[in-house]
């Protein structure tokens, strides 16, 4: 990517801070919704599991605000794509081929925001012809942005505390020595079976894996380096777009399971620290 091309189009520190308001706002409002769980409409839809009132007024209040920023920018949206494209494939080839587009996700581990847990976040992150610039993923409960810009690095910061520099190049020693998160997807039939074989092979391997439930907020924890790596088969780019630009300005390792050059909108992922990486790749090379 020719980093000058968009940077004399917008400013990408300006477009953070504001970013991180937002989110902020947004969280805000989803703290008050789970505390009201009862008097929220939840309903089933096929390939994207749980959908409440929340996350779509969540979509609904993020794409409000993040218009202001940049008119012109496009959006891939959760909720709202399925409804414009009927499916995601659809979506995927349309916007990676735009400009400016903001890839959200309002609420990312819906089912967890259901049940009254507090490990759920929202996710933003503005894209360049497909390729992440700015991402930032935000834990309204605990009040945590992680957020990283393209060349710039990746940062976390909590509450009214000063941001902190990720770094994980530095990790060491290999599958056996760290923790691994992962994640399943409701209804992958025949996939899911075959899943849980690699779980298990993997969970051989190393020191033990969590499975937690917010794609999203499980690698901003790899980017801490409290997680070796990550992996799992098919997320969406809302899921991983900001996500995946933080853990690589970390200093982190993204491929798919094959091993090519990550992207947001592929099938499978595989995020971790260098130490780690090319050994929990092969357990997952299909």
């Amino acid at each position: 990517m020719k980093i000058k091309e968009f940077e004399k189009k917008i400013d990408l520190n300006s477009i953070l801070n504001k970013v991180l308001k937002i989110v902020d706002m947004t969280g805000r409002k989803l703290v008050y919704r789970q505390r009201k769980l009862e008097s929220l409409q939840i309903s089933i839809k096929r390939a994207q599991g749980l959908v409440s009132n929340a996350d779509i007024e969540s979509e609904e209040f993020l794409i409000k605000k993040l218009k202001t920023i940049i008119p012109k920018a496009e959006f891939l949206a959760e909720e709202s794509a399925f409804a414009k494209f009927g499916n995601k494939k659809k979506a995927y080839l349309s916007f990676k081929e735009k400009e400016f587009v903001w890839i959200i996700d309002p609420l990312d581990g819906t089912s967890n925001f259901l049940s009254g847990l507090d490990y759920y976040g929202i996710c933003v992150c503005l894209a360049y012809y497909g390729k992440p610039l700015l991402g930032v993923v935000y834990r309204p409960s605990l009040e945590e942005a992680y957020y990283a810009v393209s060349e710039k690095g990746a940062f976390y910061k909590k509450s009214q505390s000063r941001a902190k520099r990720l770094d994980i190049k530095q990790s060491r020693g290999g599958l056996k020595k760290h923790l691994l998160v992962t994640g399943f997807a409701c209804e992958k039939g025949e996939v899911f079976e075959k899943e849980f074989s690699t779980f298990r092979k993997v969970m051989e391997s190393c020191r033990g894996v969590r499975r937690f439930g917010s794609a999203a907020l499980d690698m901003c924890l790899v980017s801490q380096g409290i997680f070796g790596g990550f992996w799992e088969r098919g997320l969406a780019p809302w899921d991983v777009a900001a996500s995946s630009l933080i853990l690589e300005e970390a200093g982190g390792m993204i491929t798919d399971y094959n091993g090519r050059a990550f992207n947001p909108f592929q099938e499978t992922i595989v995020a971790a620290n260098k130490s780690v990486h090319k050994s929990l790749r092969k357990l997952l090379e299909t």
